[in-house]
Order: C-alpha cells, then structure tokens, then sequence
C-alpha cells in the first residue's frame, strides 16, 4: 500500500497528465455494478488483487483508487509503472468507502 506522500505523488501525476482535477479524497475502495454486462459486480480495494477489471484479463492488485469525472483504479500495469489507469463511470459505482486518517 502507498504512504501519504506516495499517494499524493501519484495523484498530482494523474492531475497532470489527465487535466480534469484528481480530487484529494483518500479513497479505500470502491464498490462496482458496471453497465458492461461481461463486468459482474465488483468490490474494488486497495491492496487486494481483483479482477477482472478488462474482458479476459487476470486479477490485477490495486495500488490506489482516485476520483475525477471517473473514478481511476491504479495498478501496477495501468497508471502507476505504465498505462493509464482503468476508469470506471460515476454511475456505476454504488459505493465508496474512504480511508480512515
């Protein structure tokens, strides 16, 4: 899991890249019922492996979960070491629980 100060590189990272503004909330996890139809509800936290969050993709471990007008799931291979991260819609998310400080 990243330190506050890890956590807040990589968010002003994706603010740069990604233009809209990557708010400050410290998000835990994230709790998913996608348009998609492939996409089974998902509950998506921090430090935990889940997936798939791509069609016949393994599970990915998520590094950090971030909110703009998406919400961002970082792992290893999608924004953090490399990509972009995997962007799911506002209205499908059906849950957000925030870090405890």
């Amino acid at each position: 899991m990243l330190t506050k100060v890890e956590w807040e590189e990589l968010r002003a990272k994706l603010d740069k890249q990604l233009k809209p503004e990557v708010k400050k909330r410290r998000i835990k996890a994230i709790k998913i019922n996608s348009a998609y139809h492939w996409q089974p509800p998902l509950y998506i936290e921090v430090g935990k492996k889940v997936g798939p969050l791509e069609p016949d993709a393994p599970p990915e471990l998520i590094i950090a979960i971030y909110e703009s007008s998406a919400f961002m799931v970082v792992t290893p291979k999608h924004g953090y070491d490399e990509g972009l991260p995997h962007f799911f819609a506002k209205e499908d998310v059906q849950q957000v629980v925030e870090f405890e400080d």
